[in-house]
């Protein structure tokens, strides 16, 4: 009897061992999709992931990338490496155009150059390949993102001009209403507004805005108030200055002067006032892949024109009747994207797909704001987290539900052990989990198509890529080549004269606006009255 019952008593303390889990792995791992699903636009990752004492191969399919992705981790989760890479060349593989917006510029062109040369076979027509680079104008395309064939309402210029003046002082996204910003923004639309008027728009670059902000507004307000389609639209500046309200009119002015004086730079006004292409990177008869780079010493200093091409280019590839594009941007609080929101929520219906890659939601909402921020946050169908902490962690926590759990208990005394099990609904990922995943380990969530349908759509697994092939590829990479020449028949590199002649130009061309515009106003008697103040 004392044999058996011990025996029973050993069973007991072997089955119920509570430290075998101490971190309830086995509760909280669950089974994933294993299934390959693709289609012609999806993404499709190969994953690792840990079940019922095993791990097993699996895929992260994001059979619909145009209902947008949204790639979140700390610095050194792997992101960029296991997910936005990926995004990039299995598009390219597919057909897509694409724009990248590269915060590291070359890492994420790098890889789209060398991936086109190498995969072309998904094109119909294959995409010329455009690189917008301000540090050095030999590897940068030029591109003029205020372009008047493209700006069809005042309300365009006025989106650029809010784009431009919210990614020198991001705080502006907060200040809505506020009486100084809201001149700032109606001044600087009013000046894109009448370059685009003025001679067919020859003059409407943005350069060309910069330097006529900075005239003095003696001689700006005449010849802004003498066209019938600015008066209204300038009556708070010209009030004030007919009532000869300089305090109130210089803090107006101050407000848009002071943050646009700091972009002032040859190189920018050089890349700014081409013409080498048009930013419709879909257009089916032209189509491009386009990477616009930025960089972390200058970021202040070009984050207002890189802005300018974001929310072109958005507002450009929404449309019907064009070819399929992605839209990867990396980093994404690093620059204002205006209508960022609405592209994530309508662009499905016109092929696009966006990546969007950042480090965390208090991010997102510090730069673009809470109500947007949450916005983007909510309309994304695809989602996948390396490690995060905080308010990140415990709501993505929340996002992915709970799951039934099994506990067990056990109470031990000198005459017996009582086992009790029971089940209880608790989180599918807890934040602490996500607060402490390793490098490459990612959760998420993706979507389905009615004709696709993935049962299982939230995975919790290491993103399984081929590092050695990766390695070998990424070494034979070739540099991007030089897109622009300014070497003479001499062979001397006559760079920086070429950028500075630009710079004068775009000057004396201000100068010479303003003075075309006096003489208009005093030969004619209906505006004459203009310049008596």
């Amino acid at each position: 009897i004392c044999l058996l019952m011990g025996g029973v008593w050993m069973s007991r303390l072997l089955k119920n061992n509570m430290m075998d889990d101490p971190f309830n792995n086995e509760n909280e791992s669950f089974m994933q999709e294993t299934r390959l699903v693709e289609n012609e636009y999806s993404v499709n990752l190969p994953t690792r992931f840990y079940y019922n004492k095993r791990w097993h191969n699996g895929f992260a399919n994001v059979v619909v990338p145009q209902r947008a992705c949204i790639c979140v981790g700390v610095p050194g989760s792997g992101k960029s490496y296991a997910v936005v890479n990926q995004f990039i060349k299995q598009q390219i593989e597919k057909g897509y155009t694409m724009y990248v917006y590269d915060f590291k510029f070359p890492d994420l062109a790098e890889i789209a150059y060398n991936h086109l040369l190498m995969h072309q076979e998904g094109y119909k027509k294959v995409p010329t390949f455009y690189v917008i680079n301000f540090d050095d104008p030999r590897r940068s395309n030029r591109c003029n993102p205020l372009d008047a064939r493209f700006m069809t309402d005042i309300s365009d210029a006025y989106e650029s001009s809010y784009v431009i003046l919210l990614n020198l002082n991001k705080s502006w996204a907060q200040k809505e209403g506020d009486f100084f910003s809201d001149s700032a923004i109606v001044l600087l639309a009013a000046i894109i507004w009448y370059l685009k008027l003025y001679d067919g728009g020859r003059f409407c670059t943005f350069p060309h805005v910069i330097e006529l902000l900075c005239q003095p507004y003696e001689k700006i307000f005449p010849i802004l108030a003498s066209y019938p389609e600015l008066e209204n639209y300038l009556s708070p500046f010209i009030d004030a200055w007919q009532n000869n309200a300089q305090d109130q009119l210089q803090g107006q002015i101050a407000s848009a002067k002071i943050p646009i004086s700091r972009i002032i730079s040859p190189q920018l006004y050089w890349v700014m006032t081409g013409d080498d292409f048009t930013l419709d990177v879909n257009n089916p008869q032209a189509p491009k892949i386009l990477c616009v780079g930025n960089n972390p010493d200058r970021q202040s200093i070009y984050s207002a024109a890189l802005g300018l091409y974001n929310s072109r280019i958005i507002r450009l590839i929404n449309k019907k009747h064009r070819l399929k594009s992605a839209v990867i941007i990396d980093e994404l609080p690093t620059v204002y994207i205006r209508g960022l929101d609405n592209l994530i929520a309508t662009a499905r219906s016109n092929k696009v797909a966006v990546c969007l890659g950042f480090q965390d939601f208090s991010q997102l909402e510090r730069d673009y704001g809470e109500k947007e921020a949450k916005v983007i946050q909510n309309t994304v169908g695809n989602l996948f987290v390396g490690q995060v902490v905080g308010d990140t962690a415990r709501t993505l926590s929340e996002r992915f539900g709970k799951i039934v759990q099994q506990r067990e208990s056990v109470s031990r005394s000198n005459d017996n052990v009582t086992t009790s099990t029971n089940t209880q609904l608790d989180n599918l990922i807890p934040a602490s989990k996500i607060a402490n995943l390793s490098q490459g380990m990612f959760v998420g969530a993706v979507a389905d198509n009615i004709d696709q349908p993935i049962e299982q759509k939230i995975f919790h697994a290491r993103i399984d890529l081929d590092t050695r092939r990766i390695t070998a590829e990424t070494a034979a990479y070739v540099p991007i080549p030089e897109l622009a020449s300014f070497v003479d028949e001499n062979g001397t590199d006559r760079m920086d004269e070429v950028v500075k002649a630009n710079y004068i130009r775009i000057k004396t061309d201000v100068e010479e606006i303003i003075r075309r515009e006096i003489e208009r106003i005093v030969k004619d008697p209906d505006l004459k009255y203009l310049l008596k103040k």
